[in-house]
């Protein structure tokens, strides 16, 4: 090497002992497990971790290989549908994955499971030069029909096709809630399904073990994965029962999760599947056979709200799943949320994935977090976590008897319950929406064609059905509200110079404009007359006084009661001065806006208190 390489000699080495030491003198002599955090999964995230020793690459994509680009292909017209994916695939997409009409994974869009409307929407496209990906839902055995008989109709040889036809029965049955007739009849038909196609040549893979149904009700990673394992333990045994030998049959399931904007967490997430993977082949004692994996960044992390921040998520979640080792990759747009996404967002979405194939060379190192501390070890709790619902899953009796009990969805509900309260109190923020909202942003432009409803199916064996949801819609229901009513203000009161209160201005204007009352800042006043005097003259009905503890303790009381007999209906204080609240609010002071209150709550009350009427949401 290279002396000028020496990088690490030059720099004097530490201890973790070290840097416990300056940490805790930073945290004022308090120990360092103060800043240790814990996901919705109860996993333990330590301030520091240590290199993990003895860690060798996991086997992921071939070497050197880029994962696959893939784009939707959902637009409702298939001549228009065809239009978008040949400016796709001169642009660098590689695989098409198509949603069909009335899955839930479809979001609203998708083609009709027909041959004559696949074949419009595959006109002019050479079959085997692209990877497909069908998600078919409901409608799964005829979309794979369809694209069957389209292929045998262009006289091309399956076995030269990479079709993976994502047969996911389990799958439409937890969103759907019902599975007609019954376990055993579906899976017998998706076998049958499958054999014809075998029989015509194609390779598969035939099935899909989809974490996104379980992911988009809320469901945390680990129990994504719990549940994709336990959803792939189902379709091998159906297959074996069916006369597949165990090798085989596992070579016809990929697995479909879903990433999202902790990087950490999804690039652990995609690495324990594979961990996972390998521990259903060696109880089977089956040899290894490789897995693949197709990653579609998140519905939960969406917003509608400021959407352009989307990309930023996107971009990170792709970043997690290029890293992690995912074999292929779909960026929902970022203004999926708001309608069909136009050509310049679907371009976004390409594009993304080639800076970071081309340009960032992602790809370039096999596994390149294998020896982190810190991944290894979320890696780990992840899969053990993952395993260790998968085995609950299985004393329940499997997958299905986990979803018809509803122990699927209570634990879910679990999860949920916990993540809307770091929501609620913005420890998870959402930009845009829960943090820095831009009330005064534009609309955003999206295709006009209307949403298509779920299909509705066939009364069977049922479940408690898993609703998609994304983590902003409380914060949304709120800002639709406020802007319909026009975006009622709240006027600041700030106490003193502008550096005194700059800072609490900053972060109130934040909690109020979340739920759309627009923060009205214009100045300081050192007098509470002063206050009064422009509250009057703002148009605004409620107050908030924004300024340092210490001024609190001398004008709070007074800025409270002048601005109460002003007529201001609430007032609120930024900050929570312990000392005093009980003189605050002895003078007026409604509420206390405070970093780690229930933002959620407290602008529920003040929508209720202006009289803002919820909006009606599609």
């Amino acid at each position: 090497m290279s002396e000028a390489l020496r990088i690490a000699e030059t720099f004097e080495g530490y201890s973790r002992e070290d840097w416990v030491a300056v940490a805790e003198k930073a945290l004022k002599g308090r120990p360092v497990d103060r800043i240790t955090t814990k996901t919705v999964d109860g996993i333990e995230i330590n301030p520091i971790f240590e290199r993990a020793t003895g860690k060798a690459p996991l086997a992921m994509r071939p070497a050197d290989h880029p994962w696959l680009v893939c784009q939707r292909m959902d637009h409702p017209d298939p001549e228009k549908a065809n239009e978008q994916l040949l400016t796709d695939l001169v642009n660098g997409v590689n695989m098409v994955s198509i949603p069909f009409a009335g899955s839930t994974l479809a979001r609203g869009y998708g083609l009709a499971a027909d041959k004559e409307t696949l074949a419009k929407a595959l006109n002019d496209v050479l079959l085997d030069l692209v990877c497909f990906r069908l998600e078919g839902g409901v409608t799964g055995r005829a979309a794979a029909a369809s694209f069957a008989e389209l292929v045998a109709d262009r006289g091309i040889d399956p076995s030269t096709l990479t079709v993976a036809f994502g047969l996911d029965p389990l799958g439409a049955f937890a969103t759907t809630g019902s599975m007609a007739p019954d376990w055993a009849g579906r899976s017998a038909a998706m076998i049958d399904t499958i054999k014809d196609l075998k029989a015509k040549g194609f390779k598969g893979p035939f099935i899909t073990a989809d974490g996104r149904p379980y992911h988009d009700a809320g469901a945390t990673d680990a129990e994504e994965l719990g549940a994709v394992v336990a959803t792939i333990v189902a379709y091998w045994k159906a297959l074996v029962d069916a006369g597949f030998e165990t090798a085989e049959a596992i070579a016809m399931i990929d697995v479909t999760l879903a990433v999202e904007a902790d990087q950490f967490a999804s690039l652990s997430k995609v690495r324990a599947m594979r961990h996972l993977w390998a521990n259903l082949l060696d109880a089977a004692g089956v040899d290894f056979v490789p897995l693949a994996i197709h990653a579609e960044t998140s519905w939960s992390m969406m917003t509608r709200l400021d959407p352009y921040v989307n990309v930023l998520r996107e971009t990170t979640a792709c970043f997690a799943a290029g890293v992690g080792g995912a074999n292929s990759l779909c960026i929902l747009p970022h203004t999926l949320a708001i309608g069909l996404p136009n050509s310049h967002d679907r371009r976004i979405s390409r594009n993304l994935q080639t800076m970071l194939i081309e340009e960032s060379n992602l790809y370039r190192v096999t596994d390149p977090s294998a020896g982190s501390g810190y991944v290894e070890s979320l890696t780990l709790e992840i899969g053990a976590k993952a395993w260790g619902l998968f085995q609950d899953v299985e004393q329940a009796g499997g997958i299905v008897e986990a979803l018809k009990k509803g122990m699927i969805a209570d634990v879910i509900a679990q999860s949920n319950e916990a993540r809307n309260k770091l929501l609620a109190t913005r420890k998870a923020a959402l930009t845009g929406a829960s943090a820095f909202p831009n009330i005064s942003e534009a609309d955003v432009a999206t295709l006009d064609v209307a949403p298509i409803p779920v299909a509705t199916t066939a009364k069977g064996e049922s479940c408690t059905p898993l609703k998609p949801l994304r983590f902003s819609e409380a914060y949304e229901a709120l800002r639709d509200a406020a802007k319909a009513a026009g975006n009622p203000p709240v006027f600041f009161a700030n106490i003193g110079k502008i550096a005194d209160f700059t800072a609490r201005s900053t972060w109130a204007k934040n909690f109020f404009e979340a739920g759309g009352i627009k923060a009205i800042s214009e100045t300081g006043y050192f007098e509470a007359a002063e206050a009064v005097a422009a509250f009057k003259a703002s148009g605004a009905s409620i107050a908030a006084i924004v300024g340092p503890d210490g001024l609190y303790e001398e004008k709070g009381e007074a800025f409270a009661k002048a601005l109460k007999e002003a007529g201001a209906k609430m007032v609120y204080i930024a900050g929570r001065p312990k000392e005093i609240m009980d003189a605050l609010s002895a003078a007026g002071v409604d509420a206390f806006a405070f970093e780690g209150c229930d933002v959620l709550a407290e602008l529920t009350k003040i929508h209720a208190e202006l009289g803002i009427a919820p909006v009606a949401t599609a």
